[in-house]
């Protein structure tokens, strides 16, 4: 919305003084499959000059942020199956295979006690981070570990232990169990050995990490991991390429201005740690620079209840927007 403000009111002054073009994603949450395919089919007929992706996020300390990198995804679910029917625990307790048990277990051994990723190769493609970034985390990497247990009321980090906070925010190739069910979950009692259990796991890829290898080999870590008579299965639920976005000069520098402006701040150079599915097919498709960006403040609560964007932002990123046009229209002059 702020960026559609931001074009009316430049309509409204007589501009704006560029062509634009809104392409609108209504299923960046949903597999993210209509927009990445419409991109790829008409690639020659959105050629453009500049592609800004407003869908970023203001650091912890309220800075502006510009994305050197997305990182890519592979969504997943693993069934888990024993006996054909549910079971009574007393009469068939240590006997029957348990699928939450087995389930349990093979989640358990896909990280170590640190935080790494067992599954083999996991690490294989990782681009190292460089040594400008580590300098520059490193001097400010205890504050930004405070101000992540502030915002999300977390008691202590997890993730591999030796590597910097912000490397494990963007930097770094995570793998997290987001959901598991199975069994009796009602009020009362049902003491069962179930007969099915499944998990969704989410595991977030950085460049050059490629999804299709990485899901060969998770199958055949689960496949080792689980015990006898369990039959498990994984299922792919979505899956996205990482990004790495060279941040071309004039067109950054049109952002950080229209920034600075706005917001009395210059952006920063952040590796964003979520996904954006379209980038890869914007990048691959279409070739123009990528300027990724936004407007959320880090405590949103994205993905959450009540996520939110406060009004200030609202109306300052219209104005960001505005005068990034303006800008990108002065360096075509």
């Amino acid at each position: 919305m702020a960026a559609l403000k931001a074009v009316q009111h430049l309509f409204a002054a007589g501009g704006p003084p560029l062509n634009l073009r809104f392409l609108l994603e209504g299923e960046e949450e949903i597999r993210s499959e209509s927009l990445p395919r419409y991109v790829r089919d008409n690639a020659q007929r959105l050629k453009s000059d500049c592609v800004l992706v407003w869908d970023g996020v203001f650091d912890e300390q309220g800075w502006p942020t510009l994305a050197t990198s997305v990182r890519g995804l592979l969504y997943v679910e693993l069934h888990a199956s024993g006996a054909p029917n549910d079971l009574h625990s007393g009469l068939y307790g240590g006997l029957a295979p348990n699928p939450i048990d087995a389930l349990a277990g093979i989640i358990a051994g896909l990280k170590d006690h640190h935080g790494r990723i067992t599954i083999p190769g996991f690490y294989d493609s990782v681009v190292p981070t460089s040594p400008q970034e580590l300098a520059e985390w490193r001097s400010d990497d205890a504050n930004y570990a405070a101000r992540i247990k502030a915002i999300t009321g977390i008691r202590a980090l997890d993730g591999e232990t030796n590597f910097l906070a912000r490397e494990r925010t963007g930097s770094r190739p995570t793998l997290d169990a987001n959901g598991i069910l199975g069994g009796f979950v009602g009020e009362g009692v049902k003491t069962i050995i179930p007969a099915t259990a499944f998990a969704k796991l989410s595991m977030r890829l950085v460049p050059d990490q490629d999804w299709r290898t990485i899901l060969t080999s998770l199958e055949e870590q689960v496949h080792s991991l689980s015990t006898p008579g369990i039959e498990v299965r994984v299922d792919v639920l979505d899956a996205a390429p990482p990004v790495a976005i060279g941040i071309d000069p004039p067109t950054a520098d049109a952002m950080r201005n229209a920034f600075l402006t706005s917001f009395g701040n210059n952006p920063i150079a952040v590796r964003e740690g979520g996904t954006i599915p379209v980038t890869y097919d914007f990048q691959r498709s279409i070739g123009a620079p990528l300027v990724i960006s936004g407007i959320a403040q880090a405590d949103c609560a994205a993905h959450s209840p009540n996520e939110n964007l406060t009004v200030d932002h609202y109306y300052r990123g219209i104005q960001t927007v505005i005068r990034f046009i303006n800008e990108l229209a002065a360096i075509d002059q």
